[in-house]
Protein backbone atom coordinates (compact mmCIF):
# COMPACT_ATOMS: atom_id res chain seq x y z
CA UNK A 1 0.00 0.00 0.00
CA UNK A 2 1.08 3.53 -0.77
CA UNK A 3 -0.17 6.83 0.54
CA UNK A 4 -1.62 9.34 -1.91
CA UNK A 5 -2.41 12.92 -0.93
CA UNK A 6 -5.21 14.57 -2.94
CA UNK A 7 -4.70 18.20 -3.91
CA UNK A 8 -7.91 19.95 -4.89
CA UNK A 9 -8.70 23.46 -6.08
CA UNK A 10 -11.58 24.72 -3.90
CA UNK A 11 -12.31 27.90 -5.86
CA UNK A 12 -12.65 26.19 -9.26
CA UNK A 13 -15.67 27.13 -11.34
CA UNK A 14 -16.58 23.52 -12.01
CA UNK A 15 -15.61 20.30 -10.18
CA UNK A 16 -12.12 19.13 -11.02
CA UNK A 17 -10.26 15.92 -10.38
CA UNK A 18 -7.58 16.22 -7.73
CA UNK A 19 -3.86 15.83 -8.33
CA UNK A 20 -2.83 12.68 -6.45
CA UNK A 21 0.66 13.07 -4.96
CA UNK A 22 2.28 9.78 -3.97
CA UNK A 23 4.12 9.93 -0.67
CA UNK A 24 7.56 8.37 -0.65
CA UNK A 25 10.72 7.94 -2.69
CA UNK A 26 10.70 8.69 -6.43
CA UNK A 27 12.86 6.48 -8.63
CA UNK A 28 12.14 8.69 -11.62
CA UNK A 29 13.69 11.70 -9.87
CA UNK A 30 16.62 9.60 -8.65
CA UNK A 31 17.57 8.67 -12.22
CA UNK A 32 16.65 11.92 -14.01
CA UNK A 33 17.01 14.56 -11.26
CA UNK A 34 15.30 17.85 -11.85
CA UNK A 35 14.13 16.64 -15.26
CA UNK A 36 12.10 13.98 -13.40
CA UNK A 37 10.36 16.79 -11.51
CA UNK A 38 9.42 18.31 -14.86
CA UNK A 39 7.67 15.07 -15.83
CA UNK A 40 5.52 15.37 -12.68
CA UNK A 41 4.45 18.86 -13.73
CA UNK A 42 6.37 20.66 -10.97
CA UNK A 43 7.77 23.38 -13.23
CA UNK A 44 8.79 25.92 -10.60
CA UNK A 45 10.49 23.37 -8.38
CA UNK A 46 12.23 21.71 -11.31
CA UNK A 47 13.67 24.95 -12.63
CA UNK A 48 14.80 26.00 -9.14
CA UNK A 49 16.43 22.58 -8.67
CA UNK A 50 18.12 22.88 -12.08
CA UNK A 51 19.54 26.29 -11.20
CA UNK A 52 20.71 25.06 -7.79
CA UNK A 53 22.31 22.00 -9.41
CA UNK A 54 24.23 24.09 -11.91
CA UNK A 55 25.40 26.57 -9.28
CA UNK A 56 26.44 23.76 -6.92
CA UNK A 57 28.37 21.97 -9.68
CA UNK A 58 30.13 25.21 -10.56
CA UNK A 59 31.06 26.06 -6.95
CA UNK A 60 32.15 22.60 -5.76
CA UNK A 61 33.82 21.52 -8.98
CA UNK A 62 37.27 21.07 -7.38
CA UNK A 63 36.23 19.35 -4.12
CA UNK A 64 34.31 16.32 -5.35
CA UNK A 65 33.92 14.63 -8.65
CA UNK A 66 30.91 15.72 -10.65
CA UNK A 67 29.35 12.27 -10.54
CA UNK A 68 29.36 12.22 -6.72
CA UNK A 69 27.64 15.59 -6.58
CA UNK A 70 25.05 14.68 -9.17
CA UNK A 71 24.19 11.42 -7.38
CA UNK A 72 23.91 13.24 -4.05
CA UNK A 73 21.64 15.96 -5.48
CA UNK A 74 19.44 13.39 -7.22
CA UNK A 75 19.15 11.33 -4.02
CA UNK A 76 18.06 14.38 -2.02
CA UNK A 77 15.52 15.41 -4.67
CA UNK A 78 14.18 11.83 -4.89
CA UNK A 79 13.80 11.59 -1.12
CA UNK A 80 11.80 14.81 -0.89
CA UNK A 81 9.81 14.58 -4.12
CA UNK A 82 6.44 14.34 -2.36
CA UNK A 83 7.12 17.42 -0.24
CA UNK A 84 8.39 19.33 -3.28
CA UNK A 85 5.29 18.44 -5.29
CA UNK A 86 2.96 19.36 -2.40
CA UNK A 87 4.70 22.72 -2.08
CA UNK A 88 4.24 23.28 -5.81
CA UNK A 89 0.54 22.38 -5.56
CA UNK A 90 0.05 24.86 -2.70
CA UNK A 91 1.77 27.54 -4.83
CA UNK A 92 -0.78 26.80 -7.55
CA UNK A 93 -3.68 27.42 -5.15
CA UNK A 94 -4.57 23.83 -4.37
CA UNK A 95 -5.47 22.50 -0.92
CA UNK A 96 -4.15 19.19 0.38
CA UNK A 97 -6.58 16.63 1.73
CA UNK A 98 -6.43 13.60 3.96
CA UNK A 99 -3.95 10.94 2.76
CA UNK A 100 -5.52 7.90 1.15
CA UNK A 101 -3.97 4.43 1.33
CA UNK A 102 -4.26 2.50 -1.92
CA UNK A 103 -2.21 0.12 -4.07
CA UNK A 104 -2.35 2.43 -7.12
CA UNK A 105 -3.14 6.01 -8.10
CA UNK A 106 -6.37 5.03 -9.84
CA UNK A 107 -7.73 3.19 -6.81
CA UNK A 108 -6.74 6.13 -4.60
CA UNK A 109 -8.71 8.40 -6.93
CA UNK A 110 -11.73 6.09 -6.69
CA UNK A 111 -11.51 6.09 -2.89
CA UNK A 112 -11.29 9.89 -2.90
CA UNK A 113 -14.39 10.13 -5.11
CA UNK A 114 -16.19 7.72 -2.80
CA UNK A 115 -15.36 9.94 0.19
CA UNK A 116 -16.67 12.99 -1.68
CA UNK A 117 -19.90 11.22 -2.55
CA UNK A 118 -20.69 10.35 1.05
CA UNK A 119 -19.40 13.56 2.63
CA UNK A 120 -22.22 15.87 3.64
CA UNK A 121 -21.80 19.57 2.85
CA UNK A 122 -21.12 21.85 5.78
CA UNK A 123 -24.20 22.93 7.67
CA UNK A 124 -26.45 20.26 6.24
CA UNK A 125 -27.88 17.31 8.06
CA UNK A 126 -28.66 13.85 6.86
CA UNK A 127 -31.98 13.49 5.02
CA UNK A 128 -35.01 12.63 7.11
CA UNK A 129 -37.02 9.64 5.96
CA UNK A 130 -40.77 9.49 6.70
CA UNK A 131 -41.81 7.15 9.47
CA UNK A 132 -43.50 3.90 8.49
CA UNK A 133 -46.42 4.57 10.82
CA UNK A 134 -47.35 8.00 9.45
Amino acid sequence: MKLYIPCTKPDAAEPQMPVMVQDGFSWRVLFFGWFGLLTYGAWISALLAAAATMITLHIFMGFWSRLDLIVAIHAVLASFTAEIRLWEQRLNGRVTGTPIAAPSRDIALLRWMDQQHYAAPYGSTSPEFPCASS
